[in-house]
């Protein structure tokens, strides 16, 4: 495995919302990854390694997911975006802008961009480049 791959592996057991995936490389608990579900990405976090297995809970419904699913590790934990205009928004617990949801749920799979990137934000700093 070369240093920038990334680790994946293989579902090999699922109960309710805890997935084993049998790894290929390195992960780390806490580590955020994707289980692929036909077009969908289900995110998950490690919260327990033993051996060659990683033990992940997936944030969502695993419906119909099945052993033989591929899975991608993230390489990071579950990181939350800061800027302008978060105050101001509805977020899930992993910082969907629940505003930005179709309907009551949001789709399994889809995630939102909890910043509005487009938005040009007016901007005075209270202090000059090397003063304290």
């Amino acid at each position: 495995m070369e240093k920038n791959d990334k680790t994946t592996g293989t579902v090999s057991g699922i109960i309710a919302n805890l997935v084993v995936v049998d790894v290929d490389g390195p992960v780390a608990q806490n580590e955020i990854c994707f289980i692929s579900h036909g077009q969908e990405r289900l995110m998950a976090e490690v919260i327990k390694v033993t051996g060659k297995q990683a033990y992940v809970q997936v944030f969502e419904s695993t419906r119909g997911l099945r052993p033989g699913s591929k899975v991608d590790f993230e390489g990071h934990m579950l990181e939350v975006n800061l800027g302008p205009g978060m105050l101001s928004r509805n977020y899930d617990g992993l910082q969907n802008d629940l505003d930005k949801m179709e309907g009551v749920f949001l789709k399994r799979g889809d995630y939102t961009d909890p910043l509005d990137r487009k938005k040009k934000w007016s901007f005075e700093p209270l202090a000059e480049k090397g003063l304290k």
